[in-house]
């Protein structure tokens, strides 16, 4: 590929232009598989929680929800501390740190011998997994060419689901056998395979290097990604003085300060409904009314975490042809929909719900799982992207913890599943007024549209002031 002999093509153009390689290909899975043990672990721990009721006699409405509820909090102050980090040390470095973290944190919380220390190793394991996502998103996101940015996201996300999913059947056929150490042990030792490649395979991107001024390092990576490309004729001149030291005051400045506020309302409620679902799912189908077994709700509740994998894939194939803001829309509106069926649905029962939520998996886990990290990744310029998709996360983890709390809060009090759902249309109505006010936003500040051919503007964005 040679560009013109009078003007160079920014990084952004070029990688555009140049498309996706097999490395990039390459990159995009071993950061999926990544997602994917975060998301094991995430769920990993709520498989051993009846085994350390029986073990220990702990509470589920003390130590249990202590745990989980701080779990949340500090996954939260991980993803915003590995935001930063990956800003100032790199994304991958970040990134290969905080997986190991979590594996080694997790292992070793199979060697507690009360309570307490089983929750000391949990909290620091947390750490690390709140670090996983942002970093991961990061990552690829500055990896890949931007028109690709939201699609590889969504399906790099599917990974999440599918390590659910992972947990869950780890956990059927360990505990049983081996009991909740060896849960901890082959769960937390797992990862290491991956974080090992990661770590060998995987480069920091060439504008990470580029936006500080590492020109020669920017341009070998680049060379990696499309070792036959011509280029001599590609701009690695960082923006004039790009402000990446307090990343965390740019993303508040008056330019990125509305943004960075609807993302971390968007995260809280996304994240917080979806987590809201998937615990409480189980508890509503087998209340009185529906009333079904253990067995018929654990099918529904499979049923549902497997859509979500296929809908997250579905949504990156949309994300290459769609506006992501036309596209999260639309999703988001299908998801209030989806909510007034299943509230108003007559007489309810397995062979009715079954498909129902089948369906639904599709459409509401792809509304409030991957769309956050879509929308801030291709809201801030590489200076800065880690930090913003951090504080983004931050907002996601809370709402997590906020919506354990509120669904636990509702179902004591006495609400249902038809109840629960009508409920639910409270956090959609405010998360599609924040995407509304992210797309002005976008034309505010002249960003582009979001179409999938100019996701995200140019890679080294204008020189960012801090102020």
């Amino acid at each position: 590929m040679t560009a013109s002999p009078t003007a160079k093509q920014s990084l952004s153009s070029f990688t555009d232009s140049a498309g996706l390689t097999w490395r990039h290909w390459l990159y995009f899975a071993l950061i999926t598989l990544i997602l994917l043990a975060d998301g094991m672990e995430v769920t990993l721990i709520s498989h051993t929680f009846p085994s350390l009721v029986k073990e220990w006699g702990v509470s589920v409405g003390g130590g249990i929800t202590l745990v989980v509820t701080a779990g949340f909090i500090t996954m939260g102050a991980g993803a915003m501390i590995a935001g930063r980090l990956a800003d100032l040390a790199g994304r991958k470095t970040v990134l290969t740190s905080a997986a190991g973290l979590f594996s080694i944190a997790t292992t070793l919380g199979a060697t507690s011998q009360d309570f307490t220390g089983f929750a000391v190793w949990r909290l620091i394991a947390c750490l690390g997994i709140g670090a996983v996502m942002p970093t991961g998103v990061t990552l690829l996101a500055d990896l890949v060419p931007a028109k690709r940015r939201g699609a590889m996201v969504a399906a790099a996300y599917a990974g999440v689901g599918l390590g659910t999913t992972v947990g869950a059947a780890l956990a059927g056929t360990l505990i049983p056998t081996g009991g909740w150490r060896s849960l901890l042990v082959t769960g937390g030792l797992a990862p290491v395979a991956i974080i090992i490649v990661l770590a060998l395979v995987v480069p920091e991107p060439p504008a990470f290097y580029a936006v500080r001024g590492a020109t020669e390092r920017a341009r070998q990576g680049l060379a990696r990604l499309v070792p036959q490309a011509d280029l001599a004729n590609v701009d690695l001149t960082p923006p004039a003085k790009e402000e990446n030291k307090d990343s965390i005051r740019v993303i508040l400045t008056k330019r990125f300060a509305r943004t960075t506020v609807l993302l971390w309302v968007f995260g809280f409620f996304s994240l917080g409904t979806q987590l809201l679902i998937a615990q409480y799912l189980p508890t509503l189908l087998q209340q009185p009314f529906p009333g079904l077994n253990t067995v018929q709700s654990s099918t529904i509740v499979g049923a549902y975490g497997f859509s979500s994998v296929l809908g997250g894939l579905l949504l990156g194939v949309i994300l290459m042809k769609v506006s992501r803001y036309m596209t999260i829309s639309i999703v988001l509106a299908m998801s209030v929909v989806m909510t007034l069926v299943i509230a108003f649905i007559p007489s309810p029962g397995f062979s009715s719900l079954l498909p129902l939520f089948t369906i639904a998996g599709f459409i509401l886990p792809t509304g409030f799982g991957p769309t956050r990290n879509i929308l801030a990744a291709a809201a801030y310029p590489t200076a800065v992207r880690g930090t913003g998709v951090g504080m983004t996360e931050l907002g996601a983890r809370l709402g997590s913890a906020a919506g354990g709390a509120a669904g636990g809060t509702l179902i004591g009090a006495g609400l249902g599943l038809s109840a629960i759902f009508l409920a639910i249309l409270v956090p959609l109505a405010i998360l599609l007024g924040a995407l509304a006010g992210l797309r002005a936003e976008a034309k505010r500040t002249g960003s582009r549209a979001g179409t999938p051919e100019e996701e995200a503007g140019p890679v080294l964005a204008p020189p960012i002031v801090a102020r």
